[in-house]
């Protein structure tokens, strides 16, 4: 069993090693893998000339990648990543409503590492083999966490329901009761509306099964969620145990000690930077800049610096929970700002408004819409409340909005752009991804 193969406080033994052995490890394990693409992947070509073994930072100059290379070399789009053309693999998609999708290729082999990464993931949450988890991932349609979940809690001991994000929240409630399931795990937003319309068919969480973990992924949990979470529904544990994508590989990893937003870098997994696009240089610490990644362990399609679309911050000094390995802080999308006429207004920013006002959920959207040569910004919100109290939250959301950005209100006020429009909406109505169940935050409809 995954669980008890756990060094002690470790589940493995790389965490516990100092700063000079992991830098020893991963700069081994970025060799292999460069002079492995070098040789097998004609992508590669003369991408990986700008690579400096002894620099600080080995791949400062080594072009990016971005979605677009993934949709050019890999199929159906190309084959200039591939490595192999004979070994077993399975294929993911994400993306692909309009256009080419992103394909992404795992062997079983690779499929199998990342089960093993994402149990290091639960076990520093603090995940038992004795925790009966409802599996709510995404899945069909060549979607990944789902399946890979299934196995990873199979493999760690758990009592598992792999209900999936599409599954009706009476079934859920039904068998989470009969069960007495205390554990919920999948894309954050799933997660939430699950207990909500649980909740809204008249079923109290506390005098039936209760809900003390959820382990979430896939987008940014906010706090106006976490505390609906804790004080609405009785969640003690909210945690992610995994940050990572399905073009890269696992990132980093929160643990019991970490705050929101703070994860342990995976560095024997994957080679991280941040970095200032601005200035073209890398971040110091504690300074923002947008998350690259390098997985070091994928050779049938490698993938070297990828401009993942997070911003981020390496954090000093050591955590509580005495792993040795980096620590960042997620910082938001790159692309969750809005430009609305001079002002650049930020989804985070618009999180911390409604946080102030009671009766707002941290379900929000926003939009940019063009109309008749000025921007106007529209914000939507989920709202529990009364429909005959909608009225009054928007009105009070945008006098605090309004109240912390003087230099919007202004804009508005010599008529660079029009008034800000507030929609307050019931819970569950703001468009979500038909394939995972994410919230659609932001939108640009220029």
């Amino acid at each position: 069993m995954m669980y008890e193969k756990a060094h002690g406080p470790f589940f493995h033994e790389f965490e516990a090693f100092d700063d000079d052995r992991r830098t020893v490890f991963w700069r081994k394990r970025l060799a292999d893998l460069v002079a492995h693409s070098r040789a097998k992947a004609p992508f590669y070509g003369e991408r990986l000339g700008g690579y400096d073994a002894g620099a600080e930072h080995p791949l400062s100059n080594v072009p990016t990648m971005g979605a677009s290379d993934l949709r050019t070399a890999v199929p159906p789009g190309g084959r200039s990543l591939l490595t192999s053309e004979s070994t077993g693999f399975t294929v993911f998609q994400s993306g692909g409503t309009t256009g080419v999708p992103k394909t992404t290729l795992f062997t079983h082999t690779e499929l199998e590492e990342i089960n093993q990464l994402n149990g290091r993931g639960f076990y520093a949450t603090g995940l038992l083999p004795s925790d009966r988890v409802g599996n709510f991932w995404a899945v069909g349609g060549l979607y990944m966490t789902f399946i890979h979940m299934n196995r990873m809690l199979q493999q760690y001991g758990n009592m598992n329901f792999p209900f999936s994000n599409h599954t009706p929240s009476d079934f859920v409630y039904n068998v989470a009761n009969l069960f007495k399931i205390n554990c919920f795990s999948g894309i954050a937003s799933v997660v939430l509306n699950t207990l909500r319309e649980i909740e809204a068919q008249g079923h109290h969480l506390a005098t039936g099964f209760g809900v003390e973990k959820v382990y979430y992924g896939g987008e940014h949990l906010y706090e106006a969620d976490r505390k609906e979470l804790r004080e609405k529904f009785g969640v003690k544990t909210i945690l992610a145990p995994g940050y990572g994508t399905v073009d890269t590989w696992y990132i980093g990893y929160q643990c019991t000690e970490t705050p929101a937003g703070v994860f342990h870098a995976h560095e024997d997994q994957c080679y991280s930077e941040i970095f200032n696009e601005d200035e073209t240089r890398h971040c110091n610490l504690g300074e923002v800049g947008m998350l690259y990644a390098t997985p070091l362990v994928r050779f049938l399609t490698p993938v070297i610096r990828y401009r993942v679309g997070d911003k981020a911050r390496w954090l000093g000094g050591e955590c509580a929970c005495g792993r040795k390995t980096r620590r960042f802080e997620l910082l938001g999308r790159g692309d969750d700002v809005l430009r609305i006429g001079y002002d650049s207004v930020d989804y985070n920013g618009v999180q911390e408004v409604a946080l102030k006002i009671p009766g707002l959920s941290g379900s929000i959207q926003m939009e940019k819409r063009r109309e008749e040569g000025k921007d106007r910004l529209v914000i939507r919100i989920e709202s529990p409340a009364p429909a005959e109290n909608f009225a009054g939250l928007a009105e009070n959301f945008e006098q605090e909005f309004l109240s912390l950005r003087p230099s919007f209100r202004e804009f508005v006020k010599k008529g660079s752009v029009w008034p800000l429009a507030v929609d307050i909406l019931p819970l569950g109505t703001l468009e979500r991804n038909s394939r995972t169940g994410k919230l659609i935050r932001v939108k640009d409809v220029v």
